[in-house]
């Protein structure tokens, strides 16, 4: 990357040999050879200059071929760097299907492709297979889920019917406990009181009446036997008490306890197995329903994984996002590119789609220059594929820190990556192609101005030779914007005044050596603090020369 100028008006030398020295200069520039050389060095490199040398002895220098006239002028300075062309918008296309992949089908690369256009087909036939495999699976899984959700209605239709019995039970043992103490025992008991009653009575008239036989029989009124018949009959009635008594006496005794307790007992049984049929009921549901869901679940898992296995198809036909240029995908460590045949794996990119409608040169720009730029800086950019064809752009981006990825070769390298975006789109630009840029770092306007190989430096000061008919006159000067041609003059030099471009060695070893003074250092530092908002000043050939080494041998890397 080198500086250059773009002058705005033209400038004709006094004499043809300067001209062919100013010609010099500016093929040197186009071949940006970033080296700053001193004017003896350039004229005897430029004209053939051994046969000049003569020239420069006592008898004076040859004005034909070294004296510039100082003249006002209008030039560009720009910074003249090499790039590539880039889409400012790129999308990547990856392998979407799951493990690996074969190719059996891609575009050919450069193709214009639109949205939804086929750009890759994979290999899909064991992804057939496993569709197939889950579709039979699919169809299991719905019968079995449709099997289980019958049951289950099955199931509960009939623990509600369960629980209906079980209910009534409980019901019924209540009302056959109420019905045997409120009906059965007491009607009952009724009639054993009852029966004592009678027994009771048919005891008394046995008893009046084996007293009347007794009596008649005394009399000789009655027979023995008819005595005997009557005291049976009394006997048999007493009997009868006993025994109704102790029927009376069992019932409330043994009988009625017994009956009500079995008839509770019952109940309660009811009540008991009316929960469990209740709980029984829940649990088989429960888990009737805890199988549906498992079919259920299972359907569902296997209808997901049809869906992913019919995208995974889908998929296998790779389709622009959008529109865009077909580039197959490469970088540095693996630059092989895709082809019919090779395997891919999944998230691999293999195709980039660059929006061709709006175009950006990517440039690096070196850590020693980057204080030059800065956004929205107007740039002239040409294309080596579109020779002759000037475009125009602005800088909308420039790295916040140094690219690292060439430190591996030359550690001490650091460049900014910036990105120019064109102002003008054209089909013809393609990504990758190589692209010069020329940044407009500032445009001076009407100074007064000289080649570069007039400026001599030594002791920390500026120079250059007036003519005066000899070895010629060293007057300082105070340097102000410089480029590979050009550098301005602050102060010591007017308009019209004569300079030497080359001079002889004895001119050059007259020069001063001697440091400059406290006050003029302290007014340099405090011209380079005015100067500082502007970029930095130029120091001189020695210093431009050895940036320009260490910037080529940098780029060399």
């Amino acid at each position: 990357m080198s500086t250059t100028v773009r002058p705005s008006t033209a400038v004709d030398m006094p004499t043809a040999a300067a001209t062919q020295a100013q010609v010099v200069a500016n093929r040197i520039s186009r071949r940006r050879s970033r080296l700053w050389i001193v004017a003896p060095v350039l004229l005897v490199l430029g004209v053939g200059g051994w046969r000049l040398m003569p020239q420069f002895g006592p008898a004076g220098v040859g004005k034909s071929v070294t004296v510039h006239r100082v003249e006002r002028r209008s030039f560009a300075i720009v910074e003249e760097v090499k790039g590539e062309l880039k889409a400012a918008k790129t999308t990547e296309v990856k392998s979407k299907v799951e493990g690996r992949a074969t190719i059996i089908w891609v575009i050919d690369e450069g193709t214009t492709v639109e949205e939804g256009d086929l750009l890759v087909r994979l290999a899909s036939d064991k992804i057939e297979d496993r569709i197939r495999q889950e579709e039979a699976k699919e169809a299991s899984a719905i019968a079995g889920l449709e099997g289980a959700e019958k049951g289950l209605d099955i199931l509960v239709d009939q623990n509600a019917s369960d629980i209906r019995k079980a209910d009534l039970a409980v019901e019924l043992g209540q009302i056959e406990r109420e019905k045997y103490v409120e009906g059965d025992a007491k009607n009952k008991l009724m009639g054993l009181e009852l029966d004592l009653e009678a027994a009771q009575q048919r005891f008394e008239q046995q008893e009046l009446d084996c007293e009347a036989v007794k009596s008649l029989h005394q009399k000789r009124f009655k027979t023995r036997s008819e005595l005997l018949a009557a005291e049976f009959n009394l006997h048999e009635a007493q009997r009868q008490v006993e025994k109704s008594k102790l029927a009376l006496a069992t019932f409330n005794t043994y009988e009625y306890p017994k009956e009500l307790r079995q008839k509770i007992s019952d109940w309660e049984e009811a009540k008991k197995e009316f929960e469990r049929v209740k709980k029984s009921a829940l649990a088989k549901e429960a888990q009737k329903r805890a199988d549906v869901e498992a079919k259920r679940a299972n359907l569902l898992n296997t209808q997901t994984q049809l869906k992913k296995l019919r995208q995974q198809l889908a998929d296998s036909e790779i389709r622009a996002p959008g529109p865009g240029l077909v580039v197959y995908y490469s970088h540095r460590w693996d630059p092989q590119k895709i082809t019919e045949g090779s395997e891919v794996h999944e998230r691999q990119t293999l195709v980039t789609l660059p929006d061709t409608s709006l175009m950006v040169v990517s440039v690096r720009i070196h850590e020693a220059k980057t204080y030059k730029i800065a956004l929205g800086q107007a740039v002239n950019v040409e294309i080596d594929a579109i020779p002759g064809r000037m475009f125009t752009g602005k800088i909308t981006k420039i790295a916040p820190l140094a690219d690292s990825r060439n430190q591996w070769l030359n550690p001490d390298l650091k460049e900014y990556e910036t990105e120019i975006t064109l102002d003008q789109n054209d089909p013809a630009l393609k990504p990758g192609v190589t692209a010069r840029a020329e940044i407009v770092i500032t445009h001076l306007e009407d100074v007064i101005c000289v080649p570069l190989q007039a400026v001599y430096s030594k002791g920390g000061q500026h120079y250059v030779f007036r003519s005066n008919g000899g070895d010629g006159e060293p007057v300082r000067v105070t340097l102000g914007e410089s480029s590979n041609e050009l550098v301005e003059i602050k102060s010591g030099l007017e308009e019209n005044a004569e300079v030497l471009l080359a001079v002889s060695d004895i001119a050059k070893a007259a020069l001063p050596d001697v440091e400059p003074s406290e006050g003029r250092r302290h007014e340099g530092k405090k011209a380079r603090r005015d100067e500082g908002t502007k970029g930095r000043r130029h120091e001189g050939t020695e210093a431009r020369r050895d940036e320009g080494k260490k910037a080529r041998r940098d780029e060399e890397s």
